[in-house]
């Protein structure tokens, strides 16, 4: 929904393609899309797995974009534990049909646990996660088909994405609705997990800009995204309780999960270069907007 937003707003990308393929399996079980959404003759959904054969064959083109954000769920409540998805049919489809450029959404957890104040493109990944294993195998393969086949991909590894209209049971989201219903907060560990936290826009206007690249020097590299600016889960659970208005009686702390990674952060050099981007929500100013999204969530409920 949020990239919806911001393609919508964005002249050059409605300029350069004459539609936009949605596809979702709808594996949280509703529909996010708003009907306004789904109305517009420049978007068309499709209520499937782009790896379906299928479904890839009837939604992929020649010169197409290719934004991909799918992922199996993995949230505090429910960490993805397989994986089912056949990523070299998918990849072979898209090498087959002469895509223009895939855009693939990785993660910063396939570095696992680095205590670097600025994690590198270079730093060895150790996937702690399945959910985390699985985006590092998705990225070997794309450099596979890169080399052998000239995929022209580009990879970011973005670390804690935050903002309206996520997954509930994702940290972020999950704190604050919790506070704002007056339920316990569960925090694992002592709270003292550092995350680098980047809004959920900052991402889409990364997207976008690397969308509309000029130049195939970026196709079979992989780009770090964050703010380089951290914060610990404790101190950024205490601020949205204050800006809720509820006090500390509500967080409950109990043990480590296995995989927790207690340092991540990056000031992305190399995507700043590379595509002109900042980061330019801070925070504090982030957080406000996400907890002013639920609470208007809530309220209209």
């Amino acid at each position: 929904m949020n990239l919806l937003e911001r393609l919508d707003r964005h002249s050059p990308l409605r300029d350069q393609y004459e539609r936009v393929v949605l596809v979702d399996p709808l594996q949280y079980g509703m529909q996010k899309i708003p009907a306004s959404v789904l109305s517009n003759p420049w978007y068309r959904f499709v209520n499937g797995s782009i790896y379906d054969p299928a479904v890839a064959e009837d939604a992929i083109g020649a010169g197409d974009l290719i934004i991909h954000l799918a992922a199996e769920v993995n949230s505090f409540t429910a960490p993805q534990s397989s994986t089912s998805d056949d990523p070299p049919g998918y990849l072979r489809r898209l090498t087959d049909s002469g895509i223009g450029r895939l855009l693939f959404l990785s993660s910063a957890d396939v570095y696992g646990d680095n205590d670097s104040p600025d994690l590198l493109e270079t730093d060895p990944i150790r996937p702690p996660t399945i959910y985390a294993a699985a985006k590092a195998a998705f990225e070997a393969y794309l450099s596979a088909f890169h080399d052998l086949h000239g995929l022209p991909f580009v990879a970011f590894r973005p670390v804690t994405i935050f903002g309206p209209n996520q997954y509930p049971g994702w940290l972020v989201p999950r704190i604050v609705t919790q506070a704002i219903n007056r339920e316990q907060i569960t925090i694992t560990g002592d709270g003292s997990v550092r995350r680098d936290w980047i809004y959920v826009s900052d991402i889409c206007d990364l997207l976008i800009q690397a969308a509309l690249y000029d130049g195939s020097d970026v196709h079979g590299e992989i780009f770090n995204v964050g703010t380089g600016h951290e914060l610990d889960v404790l101190s950024l659970t205490r601020h949205v309780l204050g800006a809720v208005g509820r006090d500390e009686s509500l967080i409950t702390f109990v043990p480590d999960r296995l995989g927790d990674i207690r340092r991540q952060v990056t000031h992305a050099a190399k995507a700043r270069a590379t595509f002109g981007w900042e980061p330019a929500v801070p925070l504090r100013d982030g957080l406000a907007r996400t907890v002013a999204w639920y609470q208007d969530a809530h309220r209209s409920r």
